[in-house]
């Protein structure tokens, strides 16, 4: 039954994206807008154990070995819209920092990563690092 809402919660979010999408993405700012918050939240309602995206300082990465880091609106454009627009599920998973990750990243909270193949400790900490160096 658990299994049955979220699908239905999924197929109702892509419904409402799919029209919508000119609203995600439209801005580099790390800070979600609400279709944004809204999209993630539907799209990790599974794995994000209670974790809400809104409000939230939000770094993205692609690439099969997760060292991309990508701008909010190319990680949107690329990796997100063109399966939504397609009625399709986007590759998606998340990675919440810790406290002292957070304050070594330069204040983010989460990772979202799309099409990584390979997510390691060491390329968490890369990424921390390069995130703290962009600030």
């Amino acid at each position: 039954m658990k299994s049955l809402l979220i699908i239905s919660n999924f197929f109702w979010a892509l419904g409402l994206f799919a029209q919508k999408s000119d609203s995600l993405g439209i801005d580099d700012n790390p800070i979600l807008n609400e279709s944004e918050v809204v999209l993630l939240n539907s799209l990790l309602a599974e794995s994000r154990k209670g974790f809400d995206f809104t409000n939230k300082k939000v770094a993205f990465i692609t690439g099969s070995n997760g060292r991309t880091i990508v701008s909010k609106s190319d990680y949107f454009k690329k990796s997100v819209i063109p399966w939504i627009e397609k009625g399709s599920e986007p590759q998606i998973f998340m990675v919440e920092l810790t406290e002292d990750e957070k304050k070594e990243s330069g204040g983010y909270d989460v990772i979202v990563l799309s099409w990584v193949k390979i997510f390691t400790p060491k390329s968490q900490k890369k990424a921390i690092q390069y995130l703290e160096y962009k600030k």
